[in-house]
């Protein structure tokens, strides 16, 4: 009895194995017994002494179960986190996508893979939490037995008493646990206030009305066109293979703009976000506060802070969003200022599905197009774009169509090509697929830009984010490329002496300003006609 307890307290222990190191950010193993672990066995051991029918419940041994394999999966979920996405895990924000994670599996994969793999999931979690059960029961068992009672409280306490005052490097237990769990649980409480309470006090950063307007006449009255390029980050350029890889479809792609005479300056901006979040990106860009926190972002429409759609309509131009990410209708939209949001529904799309978000960016790009010729020329248009063929898994990417009438219905693809399209994703090596992914992006928006957007207007390209760091690595910097780009030289210029640099490849070295500097910049270097 006394040997089965002991091998089941070494295997409660080792389920808290993952560990991150602290240089890479890798997953690591941490060797030492959790001071959280042996704080629980220590309390219990007292416990039984105090109480021996207490430890003797088999409600309690259930309870234990639970509360082990939560806090082994937490420390998972912890270790995991910043290798996959390259950021710490938000426990209360991360698991409200937990539906879309699974839809983009269902989407990528198919129902039925995405369905075995989710019961799998319950299985092991199921079969854990039984395990962990069985070892309780021996345990409680042993310390029914006094003289073992009082043994393991005292090694437990001596264990921990010493791991309270020597340096981390020395405790003969690891720490850490404990704090990951109290910080998540102050993440709920805050998340939860600030959406529960709508009188909950805004933070300083978003009391502000935001900056001063603009006049905007540095723009000549023409359309301008902000474009997302989804997961578009500098690793593009940072990583020797992926710069690589991508070094000719850029040349293309400059070659194209060239040649239709545009004018373009590229840098970097540093993304509030990383790996996903598109949104707080956007948000970041839009109202001039870098959106960080989740929670600010959720205060941000109600904040009565105006951005940068907003900026433009007060300047004369009319304000659309193209969204193709969108599948529903958001009813905190209006208080971006949009005169016109264009969801998924509206694109009218009928075309194969390919992935999560269905719709490929050359449609998108076709639609938006004919949404601006439909407008007429009575007022400019700020058109914002989000592009989405490049969200992760990467996969299916759509083939690039020289004919763009077909762009919704894909008539002029082979039968036989479709089976190599929809081939499901590799989710252990995403990279090539990441990399195909803006190789077709690249060779639609430079036919698009060369070939279907009419005028002189000025063009803003940029990513949301770095993809995964599954993908481009966990330590990259935080920035994404912005071009900017137009036939006028005279809509650049400003661009420029900002210190963008000509051509696409952004400048290689830091320091990069934070997206949420763009506003404020954007205004005032336009606030003139001069």
């Amino acid at each position: 009895m006394i040997l089965t307890a002991v091998l089941g307290v070494v295997l409660l222990a080792a389920v808290f194995l993952p560990a991150r190191n602290p240089v890479t950010h890798r997953l690591a193993a941490e060797w030492r017994p959790s001071a959280e672990l042996a704080g629980v066995l220590f309390l219990i051991a007292m416990a039984a002494l105090a109480s021996p029918r207490l430890v003797a419940e088999r409600s309690f041994a259930f309870l234990l179960a639970l509360l082990v394999v939560g806090a082994a999966l937490l420390n998972l979920a912890d270790a995991a986190t910043p290798r996959l996405l390259g950021r710490d895990l938000n426990l209360y924000w991360d698991l409200q996508h937990l539906p879309s994670l699974f839809g983009l599996a269902r989407d990528s994969a198919g129902l039925w893979s995405a369905s075995v793999a989710a019961a799998l999931l319950f299985a092991a979690v199921s079969f854990a939490v039984a395990g962990a059960y069985w070892i309780w029961r021996r345990v409680l068992a042993s310390l029914a037995d006094r003289r073992i009672a009082i043994a393991a409280a005292v090694l437990l306490g001596v264990a921990l008493d010493v791991t309270s005052f020597l340096p981390a490097e020395h405790r003969p237990l690891a720490t850490g646990l404990g704090t990951d769990i109290l910080r998540h649980a102050a993440g709920f409480e805050h998340g939860w206030r600030a959406e529960a309470e709508a009188g909950v006090p805004l933070p300083a950063a978003l009391a502000s009305s935001g900056p001063p307007g603009s006049t905007l006449a540095g723009l000549k009255r023409r359309d301008v066109y902000l474009v997302y390029i989804e997961s578009y980050g500098t690793t593009v350029f940072d990583t020797p293979e992926f710069r690589s890889a991508l070094r000719g479809p850029l040349i293309d792609f400059e070659s194209a703009l060239r040649a239709a005479g545009y004018t373009i300056a590229s840098n970097r901006l540093v993304s509030p976000t990383f790996g996903g979040g598109s949104w707080l990106a956007h948000a970041t860009l839009a109202s001039g506060v870098r959106m960080d926190d989740p929670v600010l972002f959720s205060q941000l429409s109600r904040s009565g802070r105006k951005m940068l759609p907003g900026y433009f309509k007060d300047a004369g131009w009319r304000a659309i969003e193209i969204m193709p990410g969108i599948k529903a209708p958001d009813p905190e939209a209006r208080a971006w200022g949009f005169d016109r949001d264009v969801y998924a529904a509206e694109l009218g799309y009928h075309g194969p599905s390919f992935g999560w978000f269905a719709i490929p960016d050359q449609f998108t790009l076709e639609r938006a197009a004919e949404i601006r010729e439909a407008l007429g020329s009575e007022m400019p248009v700020f058109t914002q774009i989000v592009l989405v063929s490049s969200h992760i898994p990467f996969s299916p990417v759509p083939p690039y169509l020289p004919d763009w009438r077909d762009a919704g219905a894909f008539a002029t693809v082979p039968a036989d090509a479709w089976e190599e399209i929809f081939r499901p994703p590799d989710w252990t090596v995403l990279a090539p697929g990441y990399l195909k992914s803006l190789k077709y992006d690249f060779a639609v928006l430079g036919d698009w830009l060369a070939k279907h957007l009419a005028g002189n207007g000025l063009v803003i390209l940029l990513g949301d984010h770095q993809p995964p760091a599954v993908v481009g690595g966990e330590l990259q910097q935080w920035t994404v490329p912005v071009h900017v780009l137009s036939r006028d030289p005279d809509l650049v210029a400003p661009f420029t002496s900002a210190g963008y640099v000509a051509g696409l490849v952004p400048p290689p070295t830091p320091p990069a300003k934070g997206m949420e500097t763009f506003l404020p910049s954007f205004l005032t270097a336009f606030d003139r006609s001069d």
